[in-house]
Parts: structure tokens; sequence; C-alpha cells
């Protein structure tokens, strides 16, 4: 488990810039058809990191209402008002996952030798471990680096996102 703290902190580090100066305007901006928005991509991590806390053995940090909106199997909406405001979601994925990071080396081995409550993925990650390990990893690469392809489409009309 440490090996993957260490690679989620890495892509947490090296992906943070991603997150300056976005605002409310940017939740529901998508650069093509059914494409993911920065709100559902920083919703979405938020509240599968707080998921990968709670098989730690770790208290919710994330409101439960976000759930409906972000967990697997939701869509993006085209309505900004649908999400939370873009502040409480870069303040609460920093936390969200500066936690996860910081907890998971040390989370209980019985809690991550149990079965993968979320059943769709039992099959490549059979463990509530090795679940949390691709959702330092895997997912939360995978997703961020959606969110740097967003952010470049969007950079190209907003030049307050342009990186110097």
């Amino acid at each position: 488990m440490q090996a993957s703290a260490t690679q989620g902190g890495y892509l947490l580090r090296i992906y943070d810039r991603w997150l300056s100066g976005l605002d409310d305007e940017d939740r529901a901006w998508s650069p093509a058809p059914d494409s993911k928005t920065a709100g559902w991509l920083l919703g979405h991590l938020v509240v599968t990191g707080d998921f990968g806390r709670r098989l730690c053995g770790l208290p919710p940090l994330v409101p439960k209402e976000w759930r409906a909106t972000f967990s697997p199997g939701t869509v993006p909406s085209a309505d900004p008002e649908a999400y939370p405001p873009m502040a409480d979601l870069v303040r609460t994925f920093r936390a969200v996952y500066a936690d996860l990071v910081a907890h998971a080396p040390q989370a209980a081995p019985e809690a991550l030798a149990a079965p993968n409550p979320y059943e769709p993925a039992r099959g490549a990650f059979p463990t509530a471990g090795s679940f949390v390990e691709y959702m330092l990893t895997g997912h939360l690469a995978y997703h961020l680096g959606q969110l740097s392809v967003w952010r470049s489409a969007r950079a190209s009309g907003e030049p307050r996102l342009r990186q110097t």
C-alpha cells in the first residue's frame, strides 16, 4: 500500500497545477458532446477517493448527497448549478486525497483484506486493499489525465487557464 500511496502523492503533486484558476464557469463546460466536465471529473474523484478512505476504515469527508451526482455510472451535467461550487470541489479533492495518501498505508490489514464491496470491479480487484491501490494509482491518473485534456481545450478560449 505504501508504494501506491507514494504514487498517488506524486500524481497529486504533478497535476495540482491543473486545479489553479478553475472557477464556477468551468464546472459544466464540455470540450465535445458527451465528454467529461471539470465539475464532474473533480466530483467523481472526490467521491471515489472518499470511498477508498472508507475502505481503509476512515470516516467520510464528503457530503453523502454528492454520491448521486458523481458515483460511477453517473453522467456529467450541462447545468453548472448541478455541481457544488468549484472552490468546494477543489478544496475537498485536495483534502480527501491528502488524507487517503497519508492514512491508507496504516489501514488495518483486516480492512484491506475484506472483499471489495464494489462488485463491478471485484474481478480485477478482489479485495478492498487492491481496490484502494487502484484508486490511488490507475483511477486517479486516468481522471487527472482527462482533466489535463479538458483544461487544454478550455484554455484555448480562456486565457486565465493558460499555464505559463
